[in-house]
């Protein structure tokens, strides 16, 4: 384990949890001390990534974190293939280079890494004979074992809606005031906070507070759910899906979100955990992509964020855009 994503994911499982603002610096100084020219914002997004491989669990609210527990689970529609997730401790380490040795073939996957970003663990693959095995080599390898996590994710996705009631900006934090701009992707100054948008602040501790009007009041949210709940004002589909051309594999394909509408940690973590791998990023078409994803998946993905999901077809350009 000597990449820089392999180094982070032996420290982060042995640390075990702690604040989400400790990690940030631990992970930034790391990847700068291994010689890493990163860019802005690189620690949280590698954060983010981890949480969306299954390594770790977030509560950005609260500002904790800690590592996952060790699973293997199969991947849908991938017969034969299965998925170690979690924390990685030296002790599964060496258990895993056991299997390796004696019964398993284990398949290090090298995830990509945009430039400037800090690289996540290799994902580790699995092959397997009959599913009917699986539980007891978790057992070997110190893991629970899960059916099909990526399935089970996409059945506890929550339906969209905006949080409770919650206070305007305070008199002196109002020149902190941004509103989301739908078609830019990003925030901006807002001379008021009268009409109906997305919102975010400084509060009174400095914290970054996001928050959606309706009518005559706020509501509080997160930046992924607002976009989603301002996609739905605006009647703006982001989320499409591509069935694969091959013959019997036609109930499973590509998820094609656009860049300017994140999914939300555990709607990222479902699609993820479809093949294990980071996800694909195009910037032609500036879409995220998702492989390996079961249409009625992809499906459910869509309506618990009050989306239509589109659905193209081979003839679509590999963008996942019609010509």
């Amino acid at each position: 384990m000597n990449s820089v994503g392999d180094l982070l994911m032996r420290w982060v499982s042995e640390l075990g949890g702690g604040k989400v603002a400790d990690l940030r610096a631990g992970v930034l100084r790391t990847a700068r001390g291994r010689g890493l020219n990163v860019r802005d914002g690189a620690e949280g997004r590698w954060i983010r990534d981890m949480s969306a491989l299954g390594h770790l669990d977030v509560d950005w609210r609260r500002g904790v974190w800690s590592a996952a527990p060790p699973v293997l689970t199969r991947l849908p529609f991938s017969d034969g293939l299965a998925l170690i997730t979690g924390r990685r401790t030296a002790a599964l380490g060496r258990a895993v280079d056991q299997a390796a040795e004696e019964w398993a073939v284990v398949l290090p996957v090298v995830n990509e890494t945009a430039e400037g970003d800090i690289p996540v663990p290799r994902s580790l693959l699995l092959q397997y004979d009959t599913p009917d095995e699986l539980p007891e080599r978790a057992d070997e390898l110190g893991c629970s074992y899960s059916p099909c996590a990526a399935l089970q994710t996409f059945s506890l996705l929550p339906d969209l809606e905006p949080g409770p009631p919650a206070a305007p900006p305070a008199p002196g934090n109002v020149q902190t005031v941004e509103r989301y701009d739908p078609v830019k992707r990003t925030y901006e100054p807002a001379d008021s906070y009268s009409q109906d948008g997305l919102y975010r602040w400084r509060g009174a501790d400095w914290s970054r507070l996001v928050q959606i009007r309706r009518g005559s009041g706020f509501q509080s949210t997160e930046h992924e759910y607002g976009v989603y709940l301002e996609l739905e004002r605006t009647g703006t589909g982001s989320i499409r899906w591509q069935p694969e051309s091959g013959a019997g594999r036609e109930r499973v394909g590509t998820l094609f979100v656009d860049w300017g509408a994140p999914l939300p940690p555990l709607h990222a973590r479902a699609a993820v955990l479809c093949t294990g791998l980071q996800p694909r990023f195009s910037s032609v078409a500036e879409t995220v992509r998702y492989d390996n994803v079961p249409r009625a998946a992809a499906e459910r993905l869509a309506r618990s964020l009050r989306q239509e999901l589109e659905i193209h077809h081979p003839k679509s350009t590999a963008t996942g855009r019609t010509n």
